[in-house]
């Protein structure tokens, strides 16, 4: 039962990735495409993040009433599929105004968000300590595929203006195509086992979730020291889409290579990373992405031609690889079960306040300079900056490695003692 669990999780990896990669990733160029301004393109990439990781905090509370996280990411997974129907409606009408789409992309990621949150819990439980790694890494590469192809997919349609039976909006058909993608991903959730004796002890709202989170002193360090490097990222990165259509004017299909060699750049990576299972912490591969992401933003302002884009694009998506894969190896194997869902429901709020303060930073160069080339690129080279200046403490943090170390052995032992 456990094993076929793990295979249909596969199946909803690739599923849950088409959706990202037909849907999600083109939610900035429909923005773009309806009206909205540069700089309110770039906010709905981010500010929407921020609060759906606020409406994520009734994550345990409603665990604690529904007593069941697999039924929890189920009814997650359906409602950021449902999500997908007003952009439905809109994309084959009329132009929604930004609070009304802002209210919409908030509720796909606090959706999103909660599912994570229970679903990490779930796959602590249903995942061996020992063949985690393994298993991670596998399906971090069947995710990755799945936003390729749903990317390429999205791209083609979008470029060629693909048209089918009453839908005469190409976003319709993405929007159409990801909503399905994701109930058909949900019904897979629904599939998989979950024991009735995984149940959390219950914890009830924010206050107890925030004494989980503050009762070790080492892991709320690492998680005060990474949310001042998350917030550099968000300094440039929710801008990059609008630089390449509206400042570059890439045509559709520019966008789509460029977008889809990100994910290239990540599957590559994967590999690479498989080849070190077992001989590495989620900790080196964290600082190793994270130091490699540093001077990326300030590359952008080299050159303009599509060329040099892709090949910034490919070396950024192997990059930012060995940060994803880290933070999942970190969150799967450094975090106690009984952790998890608190912990990360603090991470996200954190993390969302590093989000707003980033994308403020970003925002606001970018409208006092005007929407022109040499205002990106003086956001870029600020988020450069602001990237080393964000990653110096976390290094010095996390060099000697003391507290992956540490909070590893303490994981595997409570596993074994469960």
């Amino acid at each position: 039962m456990r094993e076929k669990s793990l295979r249909l999780s596969l199946i909803d990896a690739f599923l849950c990735s088409l959706m990202v990669g037909a849907g999600e990733t083109y939610l900035p160029a429909y923005s773009l495409s309806i009206g909205m301004g540069e700089v309110f393109a770039g906010i709905l990439a981010s500010l929407p993040i921020v609060s759906g990781a606020i409406l994520q905090l009734i994550t345990p509370r409603g665990l604690q009433r529904v007593q069941s996280h697999k039924h929890w990411v189920v009814a997650s997974s359906v409602m950021q599929a449902l999500t997908f129907i007003p952009l439905i409606y809109f994309s084959a009408t009329r132009a929604p105004n930004f609070w009304t789409l802002f209210i919409i992309l908030t509720l796909y990621w606090g959706s999103g968000f909660s599912s994570g949150l229970a679903w990490n819990y779930w796959m602590g439980r249903l995942v061996q300590v020992d063949e985690g790694n393994a298993f991670f890494a596998k399906r971090a590469r069947i995710s990755q595929l799945g936003i390729l192809v749903g990317l390429i997919g999205g791209g083609l349609a979008l470029n060629y203006k693909v048209e089918l039976g009453p839908f005469s909006s190409v976003f319709t058909l993405l929007f159409l195509f990801a909503a399905t993608c994701r109930l058909m991903s949900s019904a897979i959730l629904s599939s998989q086992w979950f024991d009735p004796e995984w149940r959390s002890e219950p914890r009830l709202g924010f206050r107890a979730s925030w004494n989980v989170f503050w009762a070790n002193t080492q892991k709320r360090q690492f998680f005060f020291y990474l949310v001042p490097f998350q917030a550099a990222v968000f300094v440039s990165s929710p801008f990059v889409t609008p630089y390449m259509l509206a400042q570059v004017k890439m045509d559709y299909g520019q966008y789509m290579i460029a977008i889809a060699l990100l994910f290239v750049g990540k599957i590559v990576a994967l590999s690479a990373i498989e080849k070190f299972r077992g001989k590495t912490s989620g900790f080196n591969l964290l600082l190793f992405g994270a130091g490699a992401i540093v001077p990326l933003p300030a590359m952008w302002a080299l050159s303009s031609g599509a060329g040099f884009i892709y090949f910034l694009q490919l070396i950024s998506g192997f990059a930012w690889a060995f940060v994803e894969v880290g933070l999942s190896l970190i969150f799967f194997k450094d975090l106690k079960q009984e952790e998890k869902v608190p912990v990360l429901t603090v991470y996200n709020l954190l993390n969302s306040v590093a989000i707003i303060l980033g994308t403020y930073m970003g925002g606001k160069v970018l409208w006092f300079l005007g929407e022109k080339v040499t205002s990106y690129y003086a956001v870029f080279i600020l988020g450069s900056v602001s990237r080393g200046l964000g990653f110096l403490p976390l290094y010095l943090l996390l060099k000697n490695q003391v507290f992956g170390q540490t909070a590893a052995v303490t994981d595997e032992q409570t596993e074994k003692a469960s």
